[in-house]
């Protein structure tokens, strides 16, 4: 009787660590899974990285779950089609700053750093943004885009990031605007950081349905 007994809580026992086991099993394996996004009037499909929401008729916006440094706002990752290229600079600029426009001449040194990044058949132009928006605080954008056709597929990674300002003395050292910009420009580029590692998995897994 008492070897049944013990027989009968090791089974349980056992049961429920497979149990537990399967069941963590099956939350990595979900979240492992990314749902993706597909947009047949625009011709565009994209993985679900973040909460997201369809802003208007030509893109999206999607906040990242990243935990932050520098900033208390989670970062935002952006889809547009547009027959204009742009730069989204909510923070500094106000909005959308168009690039073929004649205000974004004293803006472009701005732009601190250009390369590229492929998805699939798509090579996409990468450019790497930080703008001043006042006290202390700096508008970073990574900002990817391809043309095809007549229209720009445009994806952006924005975050704002508290990094000093421009001219004040930290530890008996002056800031200078290209030192703050060298060492946010190192931060968005570090595959390191689960941030940077979600917007390139965006931009890699973008697909446009031709």
């Amino acid at each position: 009787m008492r070897n049944t007994f013990r027989l009968a809580n090791s089974f349980i026992f056992i049961l429920a660590i497979s149990c537990i086991t399967y069941s963590q099993e099956a939350e990595s394996y979900k979240s492992s899974q990314s749902k993706v996004i597909k947009d047949d009037v625009l011709g565009i499909s994209f993985p679900e990285i973040g909460k997201v929401e369809k802003v208007d008729s030509s893109s999206y916006r999607m906040i990242l779950n990243t935990t932050n440094e520098g900033s208390r706002v989670s970062p935002v990752a952006r889809i547009s089609v547009s027959s204009r290229l742009f730069v989204d600079l909510p923070g500094s600029y106000g909005g959308r700053l168009y690039l073929d426009s004649p205000r974004a001449r004293r803006l472009l040194k701005n732009n601190v750093y250009i390369d590229t990044i492929e998805s699939g058949p798509v090579k996409f132009t990468r450019q790497y943004w930080t703008v001043y928006a006042g006290m202390g605080t700096w508008e970073c954008v990574v900002n990817c885009y391809a043309r095809e056709s007549s229209n720009y597929y445009i994806i952006s990674l924005s975050k704002n990031v508290t990094a000093g300002k421009p001219g004040e003395h930290v530890d008996g050292k002056q800031l200078t605007a290209g030192q703050i910009k060298a060492r946010l420009l190192s931060s968005l580029r570090d595959t390191s950081n689960v941030m940077v590692q979600q917007f390139n998995k965006l931009v890699t897994s973008f697909q446009i349905n031709r």
